[in-house]
């Protein structure tokens, strides 16, 4: 948990992640931490099925997800999210795994409560043009005002052999 939380501190950078692999080599909890989520990632994250539980994100803003944004040659894969993703203030692109999506969520999961005002999904609130997400899935909830969806909230690039069991407001 404290590896995670200072390479979530370092990312405040953009810089600090290009050609960055990261490797979870065990489920972490964030169960009662305050958390606001990896703010930019640029590189690998290899979760390697391990679970991250216990995420809570009720802090304000947008883009708010396990990643806040992923960038075009970010790459997350083998990962499953427990837990709630619930701002407040603008409440705008809002997902389980990542808030806005440039680059590749791969066989990922989520499952626990997401919750917004636009561009809400289980695994990211927008999926951009170059953004791909691939052998996903969710469940829980997902609730939100405007453009909401199991997997993406609003999708502009590519998702394919993913599946959600979600309910959706």
């Amino acid at each position: 948990e404290e590896d995670f939380l200072k390479f979530a501190e370092a990312c405040r950078l953009d810089s600090y992640s290009r050609n960055l692999k990261v490797t979870l080599q065990a489920d972490i909890d964030l169960t009662g931490t305050e958390f606001q989520g990896v703010p930019i990632f640029s590189g690998c994250f290899e979760g390697n099925g391990y679970t991250v539980s216990g995420l809570t994100v009720s802090s304000k803003g947008a883009e708010l997800g396990l990643f806040r944004y992923l960038t075009e040659t970010a790459i997350v894969r083998d990962l499953k999210v427990t837990g709630n993703v619930q701002p407040q203030g603008t409440r705008a692109t809002v997902g389980g795994i990542a808030g806005s999506n440039a680059g590749r969520i791969e066989n990922c999961s989520f499952s626990g409560i997401v919750s917004g005002s636009d561009r809400v999904g289980g695994i990211t609130g927008s999926n951009g043009v170059t953004g791909v997400v691939e052998g996903c899935s969710t469940e829980g909830s997902i609730h939100g005002d405007h453009f909401i969806g199991g997997i993406a909230g609003e999708n502009l690039g590519v998702i394919r052999s993913c599946v959600n069991t979600a309910q959706i407001n």
